[in-house]
């Protein structure tokens, strides 16, 4: 029997880190949905500045006593004890029909697994609206979820993602039953999602995408795919790890020489 979900089904939790001063955007941007959900804060540096605006805004707040990327976002996810769960980052804003579109795409699923939106980048502050040339590739990556009957086949989900990740994680809202048991894994600083994803590809159900503009992802120098570029090596070896799970070495290390160019966007 399919699943109807509905608002009440669905948690949104802030990962919230330090003073950031986008935070109280982010968190309007969510409490102005159209579908009114349960909105929560999770944090490994607890500090007065969030403090106040929870408390202005009557959010609970969840302190991780063991922080570090993957682990602050296994955190987060644990506070989600609804059958839907969004991760929002604390600098990107969400266009107030995000809960109402991304109910509706799973309403219409008979076994969906994630659900993700199209987005546009945010840089200084100003929208770009004249999408990037990253953000256009992965449009174009969307191809095989756009068709009905291929989002839910092994081969949809794979072709998705044989390339790159083109799944921008805070568009995600996951179906919580459907999440391993970690989901994040620790050894994937500046990949986890990419992990997730492939994982993900190989369960029985939907990778659904809504084909609009719901997410305004902030781009910029503070955000931890930026500071992990700048201060490790990691990201290309990671990537190039998933990469080889869908094409040979020699393959995979063709692709890696195009795609490691989009690091430049961070």
């Amino acid at each position: 029997m399919r699943e109807k979900y509905t608002e009440s089904d669905i948690t949104v939790v802030i990962c919230a880190y330090k003073e950031c001063k986008y935070l109280e955007a982010c968190i309007l941007s969510i409490l102005a949905q159209t579908k009114k959900v349960l909105v929560k804060i999770s944090t490994s540096t607890p500090n007065t500045f969030i403090d106040v605006l929870a408390e202005k805004y009557q959010l609970e707040v969840f302190v991780n006593p063991h922080g570090g990327h993957t682990q602050d976002y296994n955190f987060a996810l644990k506070q989600i004890k609804t059958k839907l769960g969004v991760l929002a980052h604390q600098d990107d804003l969400f266009e107030s029909r995000y809960i109402e579109c991304c109910l509706k795409e799973l309403n219409h699923s008979k076994k969906p697994i994630i659900v993700f939106t199209d987005y546009l980048e945010i840089h200084q502050d100003n929208i770009d609206w004249k999408p990037s040339a990253m953000v256009r590739i992965k449009k174009l990556l969307m191809w095989s979820v756009k068709i009905k009957w291929l989002r839910g086949k092994y081969f949809g989900k794979r072709m998705l993602q044989c390339i790159g990740n083109p799944i921008t994680h805070p568009s995600v809202m996951y179906v919580m039953e459907e999440m391993p048991r970690q989901c994040f894994r620790k050894k994937y600083k500046a990949s986890m999602d990419w992990d997730l994803w492939e994982r993900l590809s190989n369960k029985k159900g939907e990778f659904l995408y809504v084909d609009k503009v719901l997410l305004y992802h902030r781009m910029n120098k503070e955000n931890t795919t930026a500071l992990l570029i700048e201060s490790t090596n990691c990201r290309y070896q990671e990537e190039l790890e998933i990469l080889e799970r869908f094409w040979s070495k020699k393959i995979a290390r063709f692709i890696m020489k195009f795609y490691s160019k989009a690091q430049k966007y961070y």
